[in-house]
């Protein structure tokens, strides 16, 4: 879309609702995967009640690096083998169930190396505010503290039910689509009728495979890099309760 606006949102989420409803099709998918811009959060809320909605962990995985960048860290990330592997831990919190994230950031913040760079306090920090605890905004006399909620909650980001359901925890594939449309359509400004034309095409080809799957033929199969890349992450996540938290990250 070439607007982001919370407006443009809403507006694409109610004309799928209604060609749904014109078309007899019920949209009420049970999650629905966003980057972490808060027009789309908050549009996915207001329009489709009861739906879950979860972050892309490619994104949430991509946001870190982009702060990685802005704190001056990014040489010493890609020299120092124990900044990057603890800077990678962060992404990781998120193969943790949303009501232990809060618990093993706080973990993994206490054995961070003394000798790490401030810098890497500073992303911690970040981190802490917008996507952990919140920001604070008052201190008790007892010593403990208010907090706002963070923009971007555990719930959100947390891939767990994704990984149990089976459901994605990317927007790899979206995206992988746009490049392909890119390169059915050759240039950025073209003709209606080709688009047209292209998007029919599509349409038969994704009928076609649809209708393979429905004859109970096997699906395409992943690639290999994908396909081991997954059965690692499966085999790590189901020892969870075996290994220590930073073993696990």
């Amino acid at each position: 879309m070439s607007s982001k606006s919370e407006e443009c949102y809403r507006a694409l989420f109610q004309n799928l609702i209604n060609f749904g409803d014109e078309h007899n099709i019920d949209l009420q998918p049970q999650y629905v995967l966003t980057d972490f811009e808060k027009a789309s959060i908050n549009a996915v809320h207001i329009e489709l009640h009861g739906v879950q909605n979860k972050g892309c962990h490619f994104h949430l995985s991509q946001s870190v690096y982009c702060k990685v960048q802005a704190f001056g860290l990014a040489s010493q990330y890609a020299s120092d083998e124990n900044i990057s592997l603890f800077v990678r831990h962060i992404p990781a919190l998120a193969f943790l169930p949303c009501d232990n994230i809060p618990a093993a950031f706080d973990e993994l913040r206490s054995n961070m190396p003394p000798d790490m760079q401030p810098e890497v306090n500073e992303l911690l920090d970040w981190f802490e505010i917008y996507y952990v605890h919140g920001k604070v905004i008052r201190r008790l006399r007892n010593g403990n503290v208010v907090r706002s909620e963070p923009l971007f909650p555990p719930s959100l980001w947390s891939v767990t039910e994704n990984i149990e359901y089976t459901f994605p925890r990317t927007q790899n594939s979206v995206e992988a689509w746009h490049r392909r449309w890119e390169t059915l359509v050759g240039r950025a400004h073209v003709g209606l009728f080709k688009i047209i034309k292209e998007l029919q095409s599509e349409q038969h080809q994704i009928e076609i495979k649809v209708e393979s799957i429905l004859r109970g033929n096997p699906r395409p199969k992943q690639k290999k890099h994908d396909r081991e890349h997954e059965n690692r992450i499966q085999v790590v996540y189901n020892d969870q309760e075996n290994r220590p938290l930073l073993d696990f990250l």
